[in-house]
């Protein structure tokens, strides 16, 4: 039985390090490409002296991801060569808040995204509709600065909580031969929970449902234009179909991400506290890079801003 255990804890620790490995590789991905996007919109923008309603919130959604990404880069170095640290309480609190923020802001600012592509991009001739069309531009500033203090005031908090709250103790080390779990109540984690589930849900859901609208909608488009076809692949009905993709792809890429991070707030009771942590951080490291990469390579003036600096990806994007 003892070496059982020991095989166990072996595969576990090979598991961890490759994870980490994963983890660190795919934060580096996509703080180059958010980074790439920041600076391109950002040049653009000293250059015109004007940003665009969409390359607004694309700046904005990258900006909040690569403090995200930096956040989640310290906790793992943290993690590695000062184990001890992470456990002072003004460490917890500080990579806590800065962490929430930046994950609740680059969530409001995909559904303000979702909601822009909707309006912009649906065809509907409801009066209404066509208003929040024409309105849609002057809204994009004052959508994302509610974004901003809705992120901000729901991640005050964290400050105030003390970091004894869980609702399950571990003593005990990832690479010691034994951990104790003592499962104890405070409703403070209940609180925590809450907040945090409901930060997360409600901006997905607005993504999720834009999303779907917005897919249904270029589906129906597609076939009406391949319908009025002689048979050829019309250049227009190509991009509708890549748009589609890309769209299938965020959004599967959104939803494998939510439910990293609910499972991620579950105290260590409820879930496994070694293979599923480990599962969930390479899931959460996934989602910011990949949704970074799709948005390079589909858009018109990032790509030629990256053929145009010789930058390659040395991958194939077939849409």
């Amino acid at each position: 039985m003892p070496l059982k255990n020991t095989d166990s804890r072996k595969m576990f620790i090979s598991f961890y390090i490759i994870s980490l490995i994963i983890s660190w590789m795919e934060n580096i991905i996509g703080m180059f490409g958010n980074g790439f996007i920041a600076i391109i919109y950002c040049i653009d923008w000293v250059k015109s002296k004007k940003l665009f309603s969409c390359d607004m919130i694309l700046t904005c959604l990258a900006m909040s991801r690569i403090l995200f990404q930096g956040i989640f880069t310290a906790y793992i170095i943290i993690h590695i060569f000062a184990p001890g640290t992470y456990h002072l309480n003004q460490v917890q609190k500080s990579l806590s808040f800065l962490w929430f923020f930046a994950n609740t802001a680059g969530l409001w600012f995909t559904a303000c995204l979702g909601i822009f592509y909707y309006v912009k991009i649906t065809i509907c001739n409801q009066p209404l509709f066509l208003r929040m069309k024409q309105k849609i531009s002057v809204m994009v500033p004052k959508l994302l600065l509610w974004s901003l203090l809705v992120s901000f005031v729901t991640s005050i908090p964290l400050i105030w909580i003390e970091y004894s709250f869980y609702l399950c103790i571990s003593t005990g080390h990832l690479f010691s031969n034994s951990t104790v779990e003592d499962k104890t109540w405070d409703v403070s984690y209940i609180y925590f929970t809450l907040l945090y589930s409901a930060a997360s849900f409600i901006p997905f859901i607005i993504f999720l449902t834009t999303s779907i609208l917005l897919i249904s909608s270029l589906w129906r488009h597609t076939r009406n234009m391949q319908s009025n076809t002689t048979g050829f692949w019309d250049p227009s009905t190509e991009a509708h179909v890549s748009a589609i993709k890309a769209l299938i792809s965020c959004l599967i890429l959104y939803i494998f991400y939510f439910v990293a991070v609910i499972v991620n707030a579950l105290p260590t009771c409820l879930t496994d506290r070694t293979w599923t942590r480990t599962i969930t951080s390479i899931v959460l490291a996934a989602y910011p890079s990949g949704h970074s990469l799709i948005l390079i390579l589909i858009n018109p003036k990032l790509k030629q801003a990256l053929a145009r600096n010789g930058f390659t990806f040395g991958l194939s994007w077939t849409l």
